[in-house]
């Protein structure tokens, strides 16, 4: 796993995680939320997002913008991803 970018927001408290990983020969984007602000670190990961880096981007940056928390993460990329290619 290569590290793309790290956005911080809360104090640093919460942290946006851009990824990458090679599978089968292509690169792919995925997130990880960091959270400390109840306490108790909560960590989530969704792999394979997208093969678009600009895409993958756009992402990590809505989710900072809406202080996306590590419980919903999976669902609000869900939702991106359906209103992106949704015709």
């Amino acid at each position: 796993m290569k590290t793309i970018s790290t956005i911080e927001t809360a104090k640093g408290r919460l942290l946006y995680t851009l990824f990458s990983e090679l599978m089968d020969g292509t690169e792919r984007f995925g997130v990880t939320v960091s959270s400390k602000i109840f306490g108790d670190e909560e960590v989530v990961s969704v792999r394979d997002i997208t093969t678009d880096p600009a895409f993958a981007e756009k992402i990590a940056f809505m989710l900072a913008d809406n202080l996306v928390l590590p419980s919903t993460l999976t669902e609000v990329i869900e939702e991106c991803i359906a209103a992106e290619f949704t015709v």
